[in-house]
């Protein structure tokens, strides 16, 4: 009968430290065993996607009205636009919905690396339909001056154009030349990666190109918050205490209802959300999805994700992380060209960021691995490189 009352009272102390009346009979045990094993009809709620459509995508007026300002200085004098952004703010989504100001507009993805002429070429002729035989980007330049119409390019990603070696920056300002060379013909808006934009910026001044640059603005926090209410429609939200909570709030617990609780926990959520995101909407829906506890039938339990501390990486291990912000994704070859390491060298650092969760792999068009940085960790990766690499970068 003792112990039977001891297992009560450590049962009964678990319901408190999770703020779960004793009455839902859940296992904590059992929650702590599931947690990642949520139901994919769950987490496929949390899919991130680019929004086509102008409609969709909320709180980027002011953008859309850079952007429509920008096409109409290109018709007086003929400048390229830059839109700058972090990875997850939404660059990809706003340029395709932006094409309700030129909907004739073509968008050139670059999502793989394009390292010699006779892949860009390629690419370009390609993609200007352009049959004749073309073996520079001077003689397409005066292709594109016998165009009768304008046109109107997206061009994603530019920093897929250069790899950080010796010369291998000329295949990106040889564009850079041909951008201006045809800018008469063609309005050019060209997407950068952030990082991308700071070290290109200290290294072969990359603004002076581009008189026009839009930077993407924070999401909204009351659209931060409606788009996770949105994302868990259907489902009746019990949100946990986090790990640490204020002795404050602690004693506040005791003197309110369980539903006031369930209130303080909701605005304490949020407020970390907000603070962890930064405005960013892939990074808010990411730290929802992995905040998600356990999904019971139609109630999931929310225990806010703390962020790990980040330890035991070395100077070779953060200058690969650098070199991927700086290439926005880089495979393994890519990575032995840039660091000049052998193939062995970077798979033993790749296999120890990828356990440690700081980087994740996506197949390219090619069908290859290239890996980039994982968005829960953007942040505290990029404060080690200004601490320890002494990066001057906001």
């Amino acid at each position: 009968m003792v112990f039977s009352d001891k297992i009560s009272k450590a049962k009964n102390f678990i319901y408190k430290l999770f703020d779960i009346a004793v009455s839902e009979e859940i296992s904590i045990i059992e929650e702590a065993e599931e947690k990642n094993l949520l139901p994919d009809v769950y987490l496929e709620r949390f899919t991130l996607y680019a929004i086509q459509d102008k409609g969709f995508l909320k709180d980027r007026e002011n953008e859309f009205k850079s952007l429509e300002l920008a096409y109409e200085n290109w018709k007086i004098v003929n400048s390229p636009l830059l839109v700058v952004n972090n990875p997850g703010e939404g660059g990809t989504s706003l340029l395709h919905a932006s094409t309700y100001i030129y909907p004739a507009a073509k968008i050139l993805e670059t999502n793989k690396s394009i390292d010699s002429y006779e892949k860009l070429i390629k690419l370009l002729t390609h993609f200007f339909k352009i049959e004749e035989t073309i073996s520079t980007l001077n003689d397409l330049g005066k292709q594109i001056e016998t165009f009768e119409e304008n046109h109107v390019v997206i061009l994603e990603n530019i920093e897929r154009l250069f790899i950080r070696k010796i010369n291998g920056f000329n295949l990106l300002e040889d564009f850079l030349l041909f951008l201006h060379a045809t800018k008469d013909k063609i309005y050019w808006i060209v997407s950068i990666n952030k990082y991308s934009f700071y070290y290109l910026n200290s290294v072969k001044y990359f603004s002076s190109h581009f008189p026009s640059i839009v930077h993407l603005n924070p999401i909204s926090n009351a659209l931060l918050k409606e788009e996770i209410i949105m994302r868990n429609n259907g489902y009746s939200m019990v949100f946990l205490k986090p790990t640490n909570l204020l002795k404050k709030t602690e004693k506040q617990f005791k003197k309110v209802t369980p539903t006031e609780r369930q209130k303080i926990l909701e605005k304490i959520f949020f407020k970390k959300l907000f603070d962890f995101s930064k405005g960013n909407m892939s990074k808010a829906i990411l730290y929802a999805r992995e905040s998600a506890f356990k999904v019971k039938e139609k109630t999931v339990y929310i225990k806010p994700f703390e962020e790990k501390q980040i330890e035991g990486l070395s100077l070779a291990d953060l200058f690969i992380l650098e070199a991927i912000f700086q290439h926005r994704s880089l495979t393994i070859d890519e990575l032995n060209i840039v660091l000049r390491n052998s193939s062995r060298q970077s798979r033993l650092t790749i296999e120890k960021l990828l356990e440690k969760n700081l980087i994740r792999p996506t197949k390219n068009t090619e069908n290859k691995l290239d890996y980039r940085i994982n968005l829960m960790y953007v942040d505290v990766l990029k404060q080690q490189l200004r601490e320890r690499l002494n990066r001057n970068f906001r």
